[in-house]
């Protein structure tokens, strides 16, 4: 004779128990951890991958210098689109050329920073009053220049821009007097007579363009 029940039964007591199992929370929590981390996982990977090596700037460089490979490192960073097309990647090998403007280290280097060669006009030296220019003006920083009634305030000379967006080739530390050499780019033209006389007896102010 062939009983069937006690089989059923036993199936059925299987089922019960696997289903009470996975309704524990213990072995739910456990499930959502194993998949989270999976998750998490897949996520760092393809950050990794999604990547792109920057040059950094690794010691400070002056503008005018050639780029040497030692100053520079390559750095891996995900940056947006738009901040990615004015970097160099590092996969299109070390920039030729010149740099441009001064750079510090921990600086990401630019399309702008190096040039195939600096082309230089004519250069101009003014004496610069103390608090008068921008205290951290540096090389290649552009500025406007001023001219104002000098000590004697004459009120027939008024307060002229003499020099309009000019580079800055360099700026001295302060002197004796207070002082700090100013020496500007004035393309290959120079100034002319009436500005270099308006630099000289003049009240100078330097602005800094935007």
């Amino acid at each position: 004779m062939h009983v069937t029940g006690g089989d059923t039964s036993r199936r059925a007591l299987a089922r019960r128990t696997s289903i009470s199992r996975w309704r524990q929370p213990r072995l739910v929590l456990g499930a959502v951890l194993v998949l989270a981390s999976a998750v998490a996982g897949g996520w760092l990977v393809a950050t990794a991958r999604d990547s792109t090596d920057y040059w950094l700037v690794r010691a400070e460089v002056r503008a005018g210098d050639p780029v040497d490979p030692s100053q520079l490192s390559p750095v891996a960073g995900r940056v947006e689109a738009a901040a990615a097309d004015s970097l160099v990647p590092a996969g299109e090998g070390v920039p030729r050329g010149v740099w441009a403007r001064d750079a510090g280290p921990g600086t990401l280097v630019t399309r702008d920073a190096v040039t195939a060669s600096v082309d230089r006009g004519r250069e101009l030296a003014m004496a610069v009053p103390a608090g008068t220019a921008p205290p951290d003006l540096a090389a290649g920083d552009r500025v406007d220049v001023w001219a104002g009634p000098g000590e004697s305030g004459d009120p027939s000379r008024s307060t002229r821009r003499v020099l309009v967006d000019v580079p800055v080739v360099s700026l001295s530390g302060v002197d004796g007097t207070g002082s700090r050499t100013l020496v500007v780019d004035t393309g290959r033209g120079g100034p002319g007579g009436d500005v270099v006389a308006a630099l000289g007896t003049g009240h100078l102010t330097v602005v800094r363009v935007p």
